[in-house]
């Protein structure tokens, strides 16, 4: 039965919270990308990519350790310790209050070195040290009230978060098009940007101090606090350790292309790559958040101990991104050069290549969640501690020698990141959590698996030929044709691929309950 306090119906209500809110804010943030390249031009939205990947990139202060937290709070979430809920609290909110001024430091250390970062094109831009600064507190501003985000993640109630935000970046992006209209200023706009974080993060703190008496706080210092677990401080350094690898991972993967690009490349090449991640970034997104939104369902399962049990979710939500990526893949390529022709001209259209590494990149980023998931959930970050430093050195390395040796430009920094997740991630983190919590039951794993990347291929392959052959090109109806038609036979082969499958059994029976409640 799905009742309120069911892990089942928190899920699926953080799931369709989470999809619809992202979904909207995505299409929000397309039209407003729109109106920022028509009224400001493309190397304004280069810039944009830019200093989001260099904040990203001083982000490593916060040493991923937010994981960390939310996996400390399952147990006392769900024995209702609410004791020892609030002694965490307290070295949470601390910890944070330590990294955000940190991170604050560490930016404004960084402004001699700005031209490095950013490139010389972008340091011609008119107010480029109160634009960076403004990023800066942006991102820096949300450290002080993290804190707030993790007891309600905890608490499977992501959806919360999703409501509140969504709000709050609807009327930011309402105001940044008035002000781009109207006023033309880059500054407005990423002010607009500050003041939405600062009020989405102070009425998330507001909810959670009320839900959960988070006023009540105990005052004593962190070193006299006494917690029930005595694993609780070894657990947080482990992991923590184990988070700054995987945080460098992230950054040198994610970040590390436009800084690369900004530095080899024109800032308008940078524009366009943008533009293009921009989208990418909403789809992965999308999937990334509603798979996070079950991350505290799977952490309170993992509190059972049934390695069968943990196999099966695992196996489920892993069948589950495969079907959707396997059916994104074809509508992602195909439409690409039809829907930036239609949103931001067919000057900012990249050719064939890289737009197929483009998507390669981001499906492959998208198959990393479910393991992703159980990591967070489990703990695991101690253990794989050197897997992303393996990571960003493939990264790194390989797009460094494609731009420097082979003049390769932003094909060398795609195939960089393909190397990346291919030689390194792709195999390593799923292998990790079969090992830890599933009882190191790897065939029935690969039986699941396979069958999905074998489709998958296929449907890259029919993807770049159709671009290759012209056929498409970026007529609207030719593109809608195509993908229609496509998804149809592809969506009859995945069905009887997957009918049997785990993933295609957790569907039936969520949406066999649904129904069930909606006739009662």
């Amino acid at each position: 039965m799905l009742g309120k306090n069911s892990r089942l119906y928190n899920s699926i209500l953080n799931v369709g919270t989470t999809a619809m809110a992202t979904l909207f804010t995505m299409l929000l943030s397309i039209v407003v990308r729109a109106f920022l390249n028509r009224n400001l031009g493309t190397n304004y939205v280069g810039l944009t990519g830019i200093l989001t990947s260099v904040i990203t990139s001083l982000s490593i202060t916060d040493l991923g350790i937010d994981s960390v937290f939310i996996y400390l709070l399952y147990k006392p979430m769900a024995d209702r310790n609410t004791d020892e809920i609030g002694k965490l609290m307290v070295l949470f909110k601390r910890v944070y209050m330590w990294i955000g001024t940190f991170f604050l430091l560490l930016g404004v250390i960084c402004v001699p070195f700005l031209k490095y970062l950013v490139g010389a094109q972008a340091m011609r831009i008119p107010n480029i040290h109160l634009i960076f600064f403004l990023y800066l507190l942006n991102t820096g501003i949300s450290y002080f009230f993290a804190a707030y985000r993790v007891i309600l993640n905890a608490d499977q109630k992501y959806y919360i978060i999703a409501r509140i935000t969504f709000l709050t970046t609807f009327v930011t992006n309402f105001l940044q098009i008035i002000g781009l209209l109207l006023i033309k200023s880059f500054v407005l706009y990423v002010t607009l940007l500050l003041l939405s974080t600062i009020a989405t993060n102070l009425i998330i703190g507001s909810v959670s101090i009320k839900r959960y008496g988070l006023r009540k706080l105990p005052r004593e210092r962190i070193n006299n606090i006494k917690f029930e677990n005595d694993e609780t401080i070894p657990t947080l350094i482990h992991n923590t350790i184990g988070g700054i690898s995987n945080k460098l991972g992230v950054i040198f993967v994610n970040s590390s292309d436009n800084i690369m690009l900004a530095n080899f490349e024109t800032l308008r090449i940078v524009g366009m790559y943008s533009n293009y991640l921009m989208i990418t970034n909403g789809v992965s997104s999308l999937l990334s958040k509603m798979i996070a939104s079950v991350t505290a369902s799977v952490g309170n399962l993992g509190s059972e101990g049934n390695e069968g049990k943990n196999l099966t979710t695992f196996v489920k939500l892993t069948t589950i991104i495969n079907f959707l990526v396997i059916m994104a893949v074809i509508p992602m390529s195909l439409f690409f050069g039809t829907f930036i022709n239609i949103w931001v001209g067919g000057k900012n259209i990249l050719p064939v290549v890289p737009t197929i590494l483009i998507t390669l990149n981001c499906l492959l980023a998208v198959i990393r969640y479910p393991a992703l998931t159980f990591i967070d959930a489990f703990g695991l970050q101690w253990i794989q501690r050197w897997k992303s430093i393996v990571e960003s050195a493939v990264n790194v390395g390989v797009a460094l020698i494609l731009l420097i040796v082979f003049k390769m430009g932003l094909n060398g920094v795609l195939l960089g990141t393909l190397c990346s997740n291919l030689l390194v991630v792709n195999w390593y983190e799923p292998f990790l959590v079969l090992r830890e919590v599933c009882g190191r039951r790897y065939r029935q794993y690969l039986a699941e698996v396979i069958p999905a990347f074998a489709l998958f291929i296929g449907a890259v392959l029919f993807s770049l030929v159709v671009l290759m052959s012209g056929v498409i090109g970026i007529s609207l109806w030719r593109s809608l044709v195509v993908i229609v038609i496509s998804e149809a036979i592809l969506l009859t082969i995945v069905y009887f691929v997957f009918r049997n499958s785990l993933g295609m059994e957790l569907i039936t029976s969520i949406f066999g309950r649904f129904f069930k409640r909606r006739t009662v």
